[in-house]
């Protein structure tokens, strides 16, 4: 157990960073911070998959580190775009967290989570995420750290972007891939980290548990689908 101090003096911080699983592996998908800093963090263990160990993550991060659930005075939880799974189990936990101890909760933009760990040599950079068949939700991480949402949208629009790189996860769409070639930009891996999500919330303001919503980039395919069998 570590001899980290709880006093009441202390700002405890949950950080919940789930929102894309298909990022990259060794990220942590909880962490926790006092004022002083990172008190400790926790990659989901192989063979479990993030959505259904998020409450098991922070239990145990918590016990590590003699912090009860009172203690948390804020949580910040990563809402996307990503995984319509992920983001809802993510959101739900951060909802029901935050209204069962009183403290304040903090929605923030998956894309901002990822741009805190985007060198500045890699910018402008655009940071693609929830990329199914040839789109992609896109942002651009601009040369001053000011961040603009793109949206949905496909690679021909790439080149009028200006971006010197493309952070993404292995599902972007094959046209960014080819786009990106043959403009000599330069693909990295989306570092998405629970650590992160503290310097990345800064400037949002508290939101009521009941009105945080995940930020989806498309429609659920269970709603389209039972749209379309409805039509019938």
């Amino acid at each position: 157990m570590s001899a980290f101090n709880t006093s009441k003096s202390q700002e405890i911080v949950l950080a919940i960073e789930l929102s894309n699983p298909s990022a990259a592996s060794s990220a942590h998908a909880v962490a926790l911070f006092s004022s002083d800093g990172l008190i400790g963090s926790i990659p989901v263990p192989d063979g479990l998959r993030s959505s259904d160990a998020v409450m098991v993550l922070i239990e145990s991060l918590c016990k590590e580190h003699d912090i009860e659930p009172g203690d948390v005075s804020k949580i910040i939880v990563s809402v996307g775009p990503g995984g319509y799974t992920a983001l809802r189990i993510a959101t739900t936990t951060a909802k029901v967290l935050a209204h069962t101890i009183g403290c304040m909760l903090v929605a923030v933009p998956t894309a901002f989570v990822a741009a805190t760990a985007i060198e500045p040599k890699h910018r402008p950079a655009l940071i693609a995420l929830a990329s199914k068949n040839d789109l992609a939700h896109c942002s651009v991480l601009q040369a001053d750290g000011q961040i603009e949402s793109v949206g949905i949208m496909d690679a021909t629009k790439i080149d009028a972007l200006n971006i010197r790189s493309i952070f993404a996860d292995g599902y972007l769409p094959k046209s960014f891939s080819q786009c990106a070639q043959q403009l000599g930009i330069e693909i990295y891996p989306i570092v998405l980290d629970a650590r992160h999500c503290l310097d990345a919330s800064r400037g949002f303001s508290p939101v009521e548990p009941i009105n945080l919503q995940p930020i989806y980039a498309r429609e659920p395919d269970a709603i389209t689908q039972w749209r379309e069998r409805s039509k019938k």
